[in-house]
């Protein structure tokens, strides 16, 4: 019977955080809202965009995510393994019924004068039977076995008997009835005793379990933090696009005035060079970052499953949700507490230990001597002997005691060096400690990447705050440096290398960049022990 599993709920538990937007094949309007870094106006578009927020990426990719449909399948197989182990526990029902037939015929020899009438003439006979068994089987955690059988025998016996005063035969009938009940039972009194010797493959496949549904849901917390991240570094790359043309404007404005300078003799036309040389230098730029909104899209479509007929692939993406700046105080210690009992590693490592614990039991248990008890006891009936009653005689004297029957034994069993026992707990036992030992290690790691996400979490916004100043200062520089520029008291190649957002291919957009660091740094995720790393 199918049974709803734990791990698989948990995407009905996350969905209601990622609100139910539109159908994510639904084409949304262009324009992307203020605040959002959007494309620029300049840009060429055979389709207008497909505007997406954040929440229709989370849904996304949770709904259609390849990793999250592998890894579902994992959580009910362990359930069915489960069943599995528990069915050497299953009660069982025998039946069976037999019908048989004996006869004899013995022949005289016709060329030979008869003797010995007890050889020579024929005494024909059959035995006809009739057997019905029915039992009740049911095994015990506790080491034991019970029996219920109950059987139903009847008898028919036809053949000839020899009269000796008239040298003759004559037949013969007679009929017989048995019915019989017993119970009977086994129960280990030193080996495989005890439920946890018996049931610890249950305990196991139960733990197999909790670790199916742990990874299932690593694979959703995961893919989450996948699709976050790729909505973000689009979100960047656009914001990153968008710095760098506004870069190449200004390069290019400058060489225009620059030019307009040099036909009316005002500026030498070694400054046109100059001016020329940044304009490519940012016209390159730009091209890198084109390609890497190109690359970031795909990473998006991938992260979130976009279907191969879906318009998405030929239309570009604009995030709408612009890079917040929640400026939070994260307390280590209680990021650290919910790291250790809900990160999902931990949660499998303890499991692990868990298994590798009942497994050790079991294996001292077998190291025991066999002590076995062994008792049964039980009633039976006859009739037909004397009257033929049939089987509501055997019945009746079923009831009355008529036969009874009991048994008490105790067989023991020795092993002699018991090597192959010794070794297997020995073997546990390493894995005991080594589960243990690796529990502590990730305990550890983890509590340390909690306290570095902490200190991302931290240093980003203040790196997010002093990038915003460093933007309006350098903006500042560059209009100083351009009025010294007007006025004769500078060069083109010092207003050029003023620019407060350099072009080279490792340049990096200060405000910007910082801030999506800091969206990927979200305090709610340092529990989560910083599993995203900073580029």
């Amino acid at each position: 019977m199918a049974r709803p599993s734990s791990a698989l709920l948990m995407i009905l538990t996350l969905l209601p955080s990622v609100a139910a937007p539109g159908p994510l094949a639904q084409e949304k309007p262009a324009p992307s809202p203020e605040g959002s870094p959007g494309r620029t106006a300049d840009q060429p578009s055979a389709t207008p965009p497909y505007v997406l927020s954040l929440q229709d990426t989370l849904k996304a990719a949770l709904e259609g995510n390849l990793d999250i449909v592998v890894r579902s399948f994992d959580p009910r197989r362990s359930e069915e393994l489960v069943t599995a182990s528990q069915a050497p526990f299953d009660p069982q029902m025998t039946g069976s019924a037999t019908s048989s037939l004996d006869e004899e015929t013995f022949h005289r020899a016709i060329d030979k004068p008869p003797t010995n009438p007890l050889t020579d003439f024929a005494f024909p006979s059959s035995n006809k039977q009739h057997t019905y068994t029915a039992g009740f089987q049911d095994p015990l955690k506790i080491g034991g076995t019970y029996n219920i059988d109950i059987s139903a025998i009847d008898a028919i016996f036809a053949g000839s008997q020899f009269d000796f005063p008239t040298f003759s035969t004559f037949p013969t009938l007679s009929q017989g009835y048995q019915a019989s009940w017993k119970v009977s039972y086994t129960q280990s009194l030193l080996r495989n005793l005890g439920p946890k010797a018996n049931g610890w493959l249950i305990l196991v496949a139960k733990n197999n379990l909790g670790i199916s549904e742990s990874q299932f849901r690593q694979t959703v917390i995961d893919t989450l933090a996948s699709a976050e991240k790729a909505y973000w570094d689009l979100n960047f790359a656009l914001m990153d696009l968008k710095t760098k043309r506004s870069s190449l404007q200004l390069a290019t404005d400058f060489m225009e005035q620059n030019r307009i300078k040099v036909r009316v003799g005002t500026l030498a036309p070694i400054e046109i060079t100059q001016a020329e040389a940044g304009v490519a230098d940012r016209e390159e730029a730009v091209i890198i970052a084109e390609s890497a909104v190109k690359t970031a899209e795909d990473a998006l479509r991938q992260v979130m499953n976009v279907p191969r007929d879906s318009p998405i692939w030929s239309q570009s993406i604009t995030p709408s949700d612009p890079p917040p700046l929640n400026e939070v105080v994260v307390n280590a210690e209680e990021a650290g507490a919910t790291a250790e009992t809900s990160r999902p590693d931990l949660e499998q490592a303890r499991l692990n230990v868990s298994s590798k614990e009942t497994e050790l039991v079991y294996r001292r248990n077998q190291r025991r001597w066999a002590l076995d008890f062994n008792g049964f006891i039980g009633h039976g009936g006859v009739s037909g002997l004397l009257s033929d009653t049939g089987y509501p005689g055997a019945i009746n004297n079923l009831r009355s005691d008529f036969q009874t029957d009991w048994s008490a034994s105790l067989s023991l069993g020795v092993p002699i060096g018991n090597r192959q026992a010794v070794a297997a707990f020995t073997r546990v036992e390493y894995e005991v400690s080594q589960a243990r030992y690796d529990l502590e290690r990730l305990t550890l790691a983890a509590r340390i990447e909690v306290r570095s996400a902490v200190r991302q979490v931290e240093t980003n916004l203040k790196r997010v705050r002093a990038a915003q100043v460093n933007v309006r200062l350098q903006r500042e520089k560059l209009s100083a440096e351009q009025k010294k520029f007007e006025n004769g008291m500078s060069t083109s190649f010092q207003v050029i290398t003023t620019n407060p957002w350099p072009s080279s291919k490792g340049s990096r957009a200060p405000s910007c960049r910082r801030r999506t660091w800091s969206c990927r740094q979200r305090p709610d995720r340092v529990a989560q022990a910083g599993r995203e790393r900073l580029p």
